[in-house]
């Protein structure tokens, strides 16, 4: 990228901890990178390198909650998908039929049969709903950490216990690298 001039506008990084269940479960529970290892590693190379301005870090895998935006956005993503919340506040009931076609209550099939049972004017509000709510819900806990807008989120908001008796912000387990300091 910085030898061409050629940048992707975004950079979507999935962790681990995703899925839909429609992956074998050897695969679901054991391969794969936590996202906020990921999430750090991406955002730090491309400030390392100084890119990070061109492109935007899309951050994916098991965000359900508020927090988990809030989570994210600390660590460098630019924005989140939700796919499995999204499905589950659809109807999924996570039967871990998703690559059958035969979900039973027709979220994750192209079976006529399956899927009329789905009300899209009911399902719609369900799942405008839980946007909303989750939306809301990240914006409560900014607010309560007397953060005013996602763009101000860092690091050092987050704790994580390490250990029984130690706590880290994300900042002491990744520290930032400085702007274009991979360039050197």
């Amino acid at each position: 990228m910085i030898k061409t001039g050629i940048q992707p506008d975004f950079i979507t990084v999935d962790g681990g901890e995703g899925g839909t269940g429609a992956a074998p479960l050897e695969f679901s529970n054991s391969v794969g990178m936590p996202l906020r290892d990921a999430l750090a590693f991406v955002y730090d190379t491309l400030h390392g390198f100084g890119l990070k301005k061109h492109i935007k870090i899309i951050a994916s895998g098991k965000v359900h909650t508020g927090f988990d935006l809030v989570k994210n956005i600390s660590l460098g993503a630019d924005m989140c998908n939700a796919a499995r919340a999204m499905m589950i506040s659809l109807g999924c009931i996570q039967a871990l039929e998703c690559n059958t076609n035969t979900c039973p209550t027709g979220v994750a099939t192209q079976n006529p049969d399956l899927y009329k049972g789905l009300n899209v004017d009911d399902k719609r509000v369900r799942v405008a709903n839980f946007h909303h709510e989750t939306i809301k819900a990240a914006v409560e806990l900014m607010a309560a950490a007397g953060i005013s807008h996602p763009d101000k989120l860092h690091r050092s908001h987050i704790y994580r216990r390490v250990s029984a008796n130690q706590i880290q912000t994300y900042a002491e387990m990744y520290p930032y690298l400085l702007k274009g300091s991979l360039l050197e």
